[in-house]
């Protein structure tokens, strides 16, 4: 993540109470990320496409192999972040990982395939509502996810990929890019950072090519550079913006957070973004040491 990136993660923090406790989570989370040490922390094997027109994303029954001291260390790092604010469960979760209540290889699975059930169970068995937990184990997955998709970005282009979700991960589009003079549309997924080319005029929750159900909400004026994509057949909704060229996941991330204001424009009209994945991963986390 940049130095700019960072500082304007940092200045949202202190001018917006509501987004400040994310903003830090995430801040942290990236400012790991950019530590070239996850490349060779991170190890999977993305050698075999999926055959012919295979809808599974590239992690699909894969196995991760993740150097555990440094998740641990990640792990502890976010803790702390949530323990400093004034969070419900901050001081328990905290508590947990020191205490060695929580593993954070076993938080990393459940969070990259997100298996509800097995995250209700941490989140039990460390006192901590579910809902933190999930936040905090999505953002212990940011540098895993990340390196994941640079090692896949080469295996992206080969595919001729057509599900709306992520090539890579299988989350859902954070936001779309219209990238350029072309105004070419991309989907981003906000896990690993992946980038899919989508047809204009489709949703890609639904596939619904029909134009005359879908629509977009947008300031007046503000149509051509910020706007939100609407389904009126699943209802569903997708922030767009103009860029000039891709955005990095921190820029994603950052960007998601500073424009709260169009969620609430769609969720007033009763739109909604889907759960957090369009498939369901099969996946395997494993440390380094047992990777053989």
């Amino acid at each position: 993540m940049s130095g700019t990136t960072l500082q304007r993660f940092e200045a949202l923090a202190r001018d917006d109470a509501v987004s400040a406790p994310l903003a830090r989570l995430y801040a942290a989370a990236l400012r790991s990320a950019a530590d070239p040490a996850w490349e060779v922390g991170v190890s999977i094997d993305f050698v075999a496409l999926p055959h012919g027109t295979s809808r599974a994303p590239l992690l699909h029954e894969r196995t991760i192999g993740v150097e555990s001291a440094r998740l641990a260390f990640l792990l502890d790092e976010l803790a702390r972040v949530v323990a400093s604010q004034s969070i419900e469960g901050g001081q328990e979760l905290r508590a947990a990982v020191t205490g060695g209540r929580l593993a954070a290889v076993a938080l990393l699975a459940a969070s990259i395939a997100h298996r509800e059930v097995e995250l209700e169970r941490l989140a039990v068995q460390a006192s901590v509502p579910s809902s933190l937990l999930t936040v905090a184990g999505q953002a212990l997955a940011l540098p895993v996810l990340g390196t994941c998709g640079r090692q896949a970005r080469d295996l992206v282009r080969q595919l001729a990929w057509r599900a709306g979700y992520c090539p890579v991960c299988g989350a859902w589009p954070a936001l779309a890019e219209l990238r350029g003079l072309e105004r070419s549309r991309w989907l981003r997924c906000g896990r690993c950072a992946s980038e899919w080319s989508y047809p204009h005029q489709q949703c890609p929750f639904c596939d619904n090519a029909d134009h005359r159900t879908l629509r977009y909400l947008a300031e007046e004026g503000k149509q051509d550079t910020q706007r939100v994509e609407v389904c009126e057949r699943c209802r569903g909704y997708l922030k767009t913006f103009s860029t000039i060229t891709a955005w990095s996941l921190g820029d994603l991330l950052l960007q998601d957070l500073m424009t709260v204001e169009l969620d609430l424009v769609a969720l007033d009209r009763e739109y909604r973004r889907p759960g957090p994945l369009g498939f369901q991963l099969d996946t395997r986390v494993v440390p380094r040491d047992r990777e053989a």
